[in-house]
């Protein structure tokens, strides 16, 4: 699983034919191996945004159907950008499993009149947090956190589950909130997910993670979907609150 994060870089004089950022993650405290693992995005003036990364709609007749994602130019205004995709964990070493928690490194490099210069070495610390909303009149079959990190250049789509769905069904349960961006009838999943969120003990928690660097701020609302009705007119989807956090 990924998340998204944009860095932007300005020339620091005219001239500048190319910029590549070279980035890595390692365990804290550690050093990048470059030999070992490098990722390199070349970042071009303006850049290129994505917008709808997920998330399903309602069409006119009341079916859920999967958004598209559309890409967006930004002209050249002077800044550099390009949209990372981060791991939300890496594996741990110590425990044998993962963590939320490790270090982001990362470079420029500038090619200017066939000379190649080099940035200082960034470092940031990878972080997560947990998000939750209460759900009191139980009116709810799915929620997503819609959010960003910084600005609105880089938005995702992060499902949420209910507290108590995972000990009532089962961690492997077909009905997962997640598993909605798979379902191939997504009206078929939300109505025989629907009757297991009514058997769930009110209220109803949607919990969720954020992940980035920290000290960022996070842009998030709620993407919410509606109990399933019989009646298409009944349905309905909807983005609730607006939050900024810091990580």
């Amino acid at each position: 699983m990924t998340f998204y994060l944009k860095k932007t870089f300005i020339d620091p004089e005219p001239g500048i034919d190319l910029v590549n950022i070279h980035y890595t993650w390692t365990p804290l405290g550690e050093m990048p191996n470059w030999n070992a693992h490098r990722e390199t995005r070349m970042m071009p003036r303006g850049g290129v945004l994505m917008r709808g990364l997920g998330g399903t709609t309602l069409d006119e007749s009341g079916q859920y159907v999967q958004s598209a994602v559309q890409t967006i130019a930004v002209p050249d205004d002077g800044q550099r950008r390009k949209v990372l995709q981060l791991p939300k964990a890496i594996p741990d070493r110590i425990t044998g499993g993962y963590t939320e928690h490790y270090a982001f490194h990362y470079y420029f490099e500038l090619f200017q009149h066939g000379q190649r210069k080099q940035s200082p070495l960034y470092t940031e610390e990878i972080i997560s947090r947990e998000v939750e909303y209460h759900d009191f009149q139980g009116a709810l079959s799915a929620m997503c956190l819609f959010w960003s990190i910084g600005d609105g250049d880089a938005p995702q789509y992060t499902p949420t589950e209910e507290a108590n769905f995972i000990t009532a069904y089962g961690q492997d349960n077909a009905y997962r909130s997640h598993k909605l961006y798979a379902a191939q009838d997504k009206d078929a999943f939300l109505r025989a997910r629907s009757e297991l969120m009514r058997r769930l003990p009110l209220p109803h928690r949607f919990i969720g993670r954020l992940h980035g660097p920290k000290g960022a701020q996070v842009h998030q609302n709620w993407h919410v979907v509606n109990l399933w009705r019989p009646n298409p007119t009944e349905r309905w989807e909807a983005y609730w609150g607006y939050l900024v956090h810091t990580l």
